[in-house]
């Protein structure tokens, strides 16, 4: 048996261990209206010294002279990290996150574009979005969704920001306000167009970034927020793909809430290993709570691609590390994955 079909028959029997969902949650009787919104996505012209959308929603009579101007990618890599909004040096440690994922996660070469990427920040507080639009690296190699906090539910501070290499077919992106949230939270997708190895096919996928409702008393909210996410993998024309983000994985029924949405958890050790726990270790807990593996990567099995297990980034990172004022970038690990898109299997005996 080969890896691929180890994987499948994996797949299977987490979708059938999952088959007898247990019960939600219950959720407040009068939920807030829910809204989709369509985004622009950004990019910075220097001719124009200013950032300016991008046309993604291509007609499909255009699509083949649109696509040939990209070159053929099948596969995807995908950072996702909570960048702290509440502590002070909020533009240092965005800096420093930022460098840290060119330099150290991506080891992009100067003068040298990343490798084809999508980086999912949550908690950017709305004060650094300047700072982020100013990033040299940002500005030369990224398309940016939302350019603004306009598209933010309208009292939110902080929000998702996906970043979206230039090298990426994007093809449209969408933010969702869910109705089940006290805390403003969002699901940003971005519809990613991908080639299937050996093959002319091109197939579209949703990656997802989200931060779900905080804390025990957002504990009824995640399941419906997290399903809400799972809708935007099975749209029409879309072949799956990623929800990658903060899942505030904290109570003892949310190991479950991926499972009885038939997704798939990229990490494989289990929430009782150390290796994939994303916070507690550094910063914020004034609550004690114990260490946990709040991040998380999931994704729709069985749809012809394969997702790394992730690994943490971000760790022990801090600034101004010489004074008294040292602080980590992120009380968050990040997470590091890739989607590979694979090659059809024969049909042939």
């Amino acid at each position: 048996m080969d890896d691929l079909e180890e994987e499948e028959e994996e797949e299977e029997k987490e979708q059938r261990r999952a088959a007898r969902p247990a019960p939600a949650p219950s959720l407040p009787e009068e939920p807030v209206q829910q809204k989709l919104i369509k985004l622009k996505a950004y990019r910075f012209r220097p001719s124009k010294n200013a950032w300016k959308h991008v046309v993604t929603n291509v007609h499909r009579d255009d699509e083949h002279a649109v696509d040939e101007k990209k070159g053929p990618c099948s596969q995807l890599r995908i950072i996702s990290w909570n960048i702290d909004f509440d502590s002070p040096h909020k533009e240092e440690r965005l800096t420093a996150a930022l460098r840290h994922i060119e330099e150290d996660v991506l080891q992009c070469k100067e003068d040298e574009p990343p490798e084809p990427c999508c980086i999912l920040l949550q908690e950017v507080n709305q004060s650094v979005m300047p700072s982020l639009l100013r990033d040299e690296w940002v500005r030369r190699w990224f398309v940016v969704t939302p350019y603004t906090k306009d598209k933010w539910p309208e009292d939110a501070g902080y929000g998702n920001v996906t970043l979206i290499s230039r090298s990426l077919n994007l093809v449209e992106s969408h933010i969702l306000h869910y109705g089940y949230s006290v805390m403003s939270r969002t699901a940003l997708c971005v519809k990613i167009k991908l080639n299937v190895p050996g093959t002319q096919e091109k197939r579209v996928i949703s990656i997802v970034n989200t931060h779900l409702e905080s804390l025990p008393q957002g504990t009824p909210f995640r399941p419906k927020q997290l399903e809400m996410c799972a809708r935007f993998l099975r749209l029409n024309g879309v072949y799956g793909g990623v929800i990658a983000g903060d899942m505030n994985s904290i109570a003892p029924g949310d190991a479950e809430i991926g499972k009885r949405l038939g997704l798939k958890d990229s990490w494989r050790k289990g929430d009782d290993s150390d290796a994939g726990k994303t916070w507690g270790f550094q910063g914020q807990n004034q609550g004690n709570y114990p260490t946990a593996r709040l991040d998380k990567v999931f994704y729709l099995p069985g749809m012809g691609y394969r997702v790394d297990q992730p690994k943490c980034i971000g760790v022990g990172l801090k600034i101004l590390e010489s004074s008294d004022e040292a602080l980590w970038v992120s009380d968050h690990y990040g997470l590091d994955t890739t989607l590979r898109m694979l090659k059809p299997r024969s049909n042939s005996s």
